[in-house]
């Protein structure tokens, strides 16, 4: 029995102009959408896992938390690493839309930049 192939279109993902659309999750891998309007973008944190983005559209920077900064544009792919702190942002005058992926299920840690882990806070712990 083959495994069952799910599919979607990222352009009519985007089209939907939602912050984050969570795609397809299970145990130990998940991908998903962002859309940031310009000036929008992450908070400085990090992940236990390593990720990658790859640009679907438009332009920004990546920072790191030591104040270094990479331009990011249409078609880039980011890699990065476990544990390494990052910020993203839209610097440009269209929508940032990044599609993310990262081996680990939904709910992961996000580790800000003080040490607190994000995703405990919005669960209220």
């Amino acid at each position: 029995k083959g495994i069952p192939m799910e599919f979607l279109n990222l352009q009519e993902e985007t089209a939907k102009a939602q912050r984050k659309i969570d795609l397809y999750g299970t145990d130990n891998f998940r991908s998903w959408l962002l859309y940031f309007v310009p000036g929008d973008g992450t908070d400085m944190h990090y992940h236990a896992s390593p990720e990658t983005f790859l640009v679907f559209s438009g332009s920004g920077v990546v920072k790191g938390i030591k104040g270094e900064q990479k331009p990011i544009k249409q078609h880039d792919v980011l890699c990065l690493a476990a544990k390494d702190y990052y910020q993203i942002v839209n610097t440009g005058t269209e929508p940032l839309v990044l599609f993310g992926n990262r081996s680990e299920a939904f709910g992961g840690a996000h580790i800000l930049a003080d040490g607190k882990d994000r995703s405990k806070m919005q669960q209220g712990a």
